[in-house]
């Protein structure tokens, strides 16, 4: 039984590692239009920041991380999609752990843990406050 049981954890493993992938593809396929509808919802921002909406978060402990759904018009994001790596993009207030491209001007911003969009945050995202 017990080398079933490690089995089956070895085989799990490679799943875990595409588990946001495969929820984010899905989730795009499936409601795409309605996410869309919300974020071109957005005034325009007087910052410059591209129109966005909180898209997926996870978190215990107060560490917790938010992934947003980012319109970008001008494709600019897609290099950094491509690349795969992390930084500070026009648009966004504050470095960014990973975007990934869902289709022609709608990405995935991922921050690093505990960063928000809108709040001064250790990274600084320019939101009020202290």
């Amino acid at each position: 039984m017990a080398a079933v049981l490690a089995c089956i954890a070895i085989a799990a493993v490679p799943e875990l590692e595409n588990y946001l992938p495969i929820r984010t593809v899905v989730r795009w396929l499936v409601w795409s239009r309605a996410y869309k509808t919300k974020a071109m919802a957005q005034r325009v921002s007087e910052t410059g920041d591209l129109k966005h909406i909180e898209w997926d978060g996870w978190g215990w402990a107060g560490e917790d991380t938010t992934l947003y759904l980012v319109f970008d018009p001008t494709d600019s994001l897609s290099v950094a999609a491509k690349n795969r790596s992390p930084g500070k993009f026009s648009g966004i207030p504050c470095e960014v752990f990973r975007v990934r491209r869902l289709e022609s001007h709608w990405y995935t911003a991922q921050f690093y843990t505990n960063e928000f969009w809108g709040r001064r945050n250790a990274l600084n995202c320019t939101g009020s406050g202290d």
